[in-house]
């Protein structure tokens, strides 16, 4: 239940944001996911995660801080390439769809770190949403869920496509996520530290991605590498969590519970990730090289 006493820190804690925060433009998710499937335009997503390290000392759970990598999210977030979209949260220029406490958590993240972000963005630029992986959870309407989903699905719809993807995510497994592709292939990463083999990484992408759509469940890393494809002229979209919300939309969750055979870094406590018999060798078999730590 909402207290009163509550309900007066959260208010007074919004009034930085709401006289002093310069509120970036941001597509809404139809509009973002138009760009991707109908411009085939690539995406970097920026999300809490990404702009804490692009602060100084500040780590992640799956990713340790590193000044080459703050370096080269900075770069990516003021860039401006035609076929690649820079998207940040929603909730940058707009708290009114989200669920309470998911509004004061925005609103407590950009009272303390918005004046520090506010030189990277620019007051004349659209950005993507973000939000076009975490398209369920955390709205008080979903209204939208199914028809965003229907897009998102028209992205990869009959093509060809290497996902990039951390060792336990497995995007698709156990749901009909990508079922509608004409072929699937994976390479996997390392689960932590990721951009500690960004090289490897990115040539390796390069080699096998050619004439395909690359999707990327990456963390950061992701971000920089969707960015890096686009300069090379791949078609590569920053997917990340997109299977994590999907099928938490599909058990109908209220809170972020875990999901089988994946981890979940957001969730408390952890189903087990062995794979079954009747999708381990389709997942296997979807595997065209692994990225060793």
């Amino acid at each position: 239940m909402f207290q009163p006493l509550y309900f007066f820190y959260w208010y007074i804690r919004t009034i930085p944001f709401r006289k002093y925060f310069f509120f970036p433009k941001v597509l809404g998710i139809g509009e973002t996911i138009f760009e991707i499937a109908n411009h085939k335009k690539s995406i970097s997503r920026f999300g809490d995660g990404e702009f804490r390290l692009i602060l100084p000392n500040e780590n992640l759970k799956f990713q340790e801080e590193n000044q080459l990598l703050t370096e080269r999210l900075k770069e990516v977030l003021t860039s401006d390439l035609e076929n690649h979209l820079v998207a940040i949260p929603e909730s940058f220029q707009s708290v009114k769809a989200f669920k309470l406490n998911v509004k004061y958590w925005w609103i407590d993240f950009i009272n303390k770190y918005g004046n520090q972000l506010a030189p990277y963005f620019k007051k004349d630029k659209s950005y993507g949403n973000a939000f076009i992986s975490r398209f369920y959870l955390d709205y008080k309407d979903k209204s939208q869920v199914q028809k965003n989903i229907r897009n998102l699905k028209k992205i990869w719809e009959g093509k060809d496509i290497l996902i990039v993807e951390g060792e336990y995510s497995r995007l698709g497994i156990g749901n009909d996520l990508f079922d509608n592709t004409a072929s699937l292939q994976r390479i996997l990463c390392p689960s932590k530290n990721a951009f500690s083999k960004y090289n490897a990484i990115l040539e390796m992408t390069k080699k096998l991605g050619e004439n395909k759509l690359i999707l990327i469940a990456l963390g950061p890393t992701a971000t920089v590498l969707s960015y890096d494809l686009a300069l090379a002229g791949f078609w590569a979209v920053d997917i990340g969590h997109v299977d994590i919300e999907y099928s938490w939309y599909l058990e109908k969750a209220e809170y972020k519970i875990p999901v089988k055979y994946r981890l979940v870094n957001e969730s408390t406590n952890q189903d087990s990730i062995d794979l079954p018999d009747n999708l381990r060798e389709s997942y296997l078999n979807s595997i065209i090289y692994k990225i060793e730590e």
